[in-house]
């Protein structure tokens, strides 16, 4: 629920990184380590992350990263006193305040380095405003987080807004007009988000079951009903064979995965919402009933 008068009510979420940012920014362009986010088509900060190798000083970490970072944005970065106000709720950050200039504009950043997660996080705001609270900067600075606090990890991006495992790392994902697709996987175990919309055009001349089918004809059997957070749900649940014809194989049938898929339509939202899991140990209805259409 968005806070009366709060001047960062959106959250973004991806991937580990998450921030609060103002109501009309928008994510422009995205990567698994990159996040652009703008207002009007116009850049408003610029998210960049890297895990670190198992051996290394954080002097030398930082100063590769900062070259490499200065050929790639074609930026020249100068050093910045860290504000003497400035405090930040995560005491495992340290944190290297710097501007940058370009030859079109100039703005201010910092790198954040994580000593419990390992993990280097440049943010370039597209702003002269020095990150010193109260400042917009300072305040959405304040928000960033580069690792789950807890043991599901937090995505929201676009209409999408679900957790996953944070065992579960991002594995691929496709964001096209009217389908957005996220892919996550631990070991052998693959869960994939799916939205599609607006759900009031796809479902007019066709049934849920029939949707799914035409989306995914992969799927088999029957399907069970029932009743989710999100309204009634449609769940297959069922054993594909890794090939045809390998159920004649029966030595083969501990390779087998077992696939378990739920869509539902989220008429408050104007969606339509899927989530698949494929795992070789069992049906795993309890990634189902704990995804963003959940059992009640």
């Amino acid at each position: 629920m968005l806070k009366e008068n709060d001047p960062l009510p959106k959250t973004i979420a991806w991937n580990g990184i998450a921030l609060n940012v103002p109501l009309t920014w928008e994510i422009d362009s995205l990567d698994t380590t990159h996040l652009l986010i703008g207002e009007d088509g116009s850049p408003k900060v610029e998210i960049k992350w890297t895990d670190s190798p198992s051996r290394f000083t954080l002097e030398t970490y930082l100063k590769r990263f900062i070259s490499q970072s200065q050929k790639r944005l074609t930026i020249k970065i100068h050093e910045l006193p860290t504000p003497r106000s400035f405090s930040h709720p995560e005491k495992n950050f340290e944190f290297f305040f710097f501007s940058w200039t370009s030859t079109s504009s100039t703005g201010n950043g910092v790198l954040i380095f994580c000593s419990l997660c390992k993990r280097l996080t440049m943010i370039r705001f597209f702003s002269d405003s020095r990150i010193d609270p109260p400042s917009l900067p300072a305040l959405i600075l304040m928000s960033f987080t580069d690792h789950p606090p807890s043991d599901q990890t937090h995505w929201q991006v676009f209409d999408l807004k679900f957790s996953t495992p944070r065992s579960f790392e991002l594995l691929e994902y496709s964001f096209k007009p009217g389908c957005y697709i996220i892919n996550v996987k631990h070991k052998k175990t693959i869960q994939t988000i799916f939205s599609w919309g607006p759900a009031s055009f796809l479902l007019t001349r066709t049934s849920l079951s029939e949707f799914a089918s035409q989306r995914l004809p992969q799927l088999k059997g029957l399907a069970n009903t029932g009743v989710c957070i999100r309204g009634n749900y449609l769940e297959w649940s069922y054993r594909p064979a890794r090939f045809k014809n390998a159920q004649i194989l029966p030595f083969l049938s501990r390779y087998s995965l077992f696939t378990v898929f739920r869509i539902c339509h989220d008429q408050k939202k104007n969606r339509i919402l899927g989530v698949m899991v494929d795992s070789p140990l069992r049906f795993e209805h309890d990634l189902i009933k704990g995804s963003m259409i959940g059992d009640l």
